[in-house]
């Protein structure tokens, strides 16, 4: 081989490790979050196969959700905040279950990740 073509191979390995760096931080920082999200998306369909739901009022339909939630040991909403982030709306036989929150996880520095979730669930 000759010295002039392996020239700059260097500089694009270390281009090709930073890239690849920074997707695993990225992967790994951001990860936890969306796996938390799950758990609550999960939640909420646990509380939409409840029997009677429709029938429950709205304190016991939080209670039921943050029990779900708590199996799954998710402490994002507490008893004092829930109705800050859960929406109940009922239209005539049927309910619509809203949960929106948001998330902020920090990088390095000042810089940060803001990550907004909106899971809804309707039980006829």
């Amino acid at each position: 081989m000759n010295i002039n073509q392996q020239r700059g191979s260097g500089s694009s390995f270390l281009l090709l490790s930073i890239i690849i760096i920074s997707s695993l931080v990225f992967f790994f920082k951001l990860f936890p979050i969306y796996m938390e999200n799950w758990n609550v998306s999960s939640a909420l369909e646990k509380v939409a196969e409840e029997q009677n739901v429709t029938q429950k009022v709205d304190r016991e339909i939080y209670q039921l959700f943050l029990s779900f939630l708590s199996k799954k040991d998710v402490k994002l909403f507490n008893r004092d905040n829930i109705k800050q982030f859960v929406n109940i709306e009922r239209r005539g036989q049927s309910i619509e279950i809203t949960v929106e929150y948001e998330q902020t996880k920090p990088l390095m520095a000042n810089v940060s990740f803001l990550v907004q979730f909106k899971n809804t669930v309707e039980i006829p």
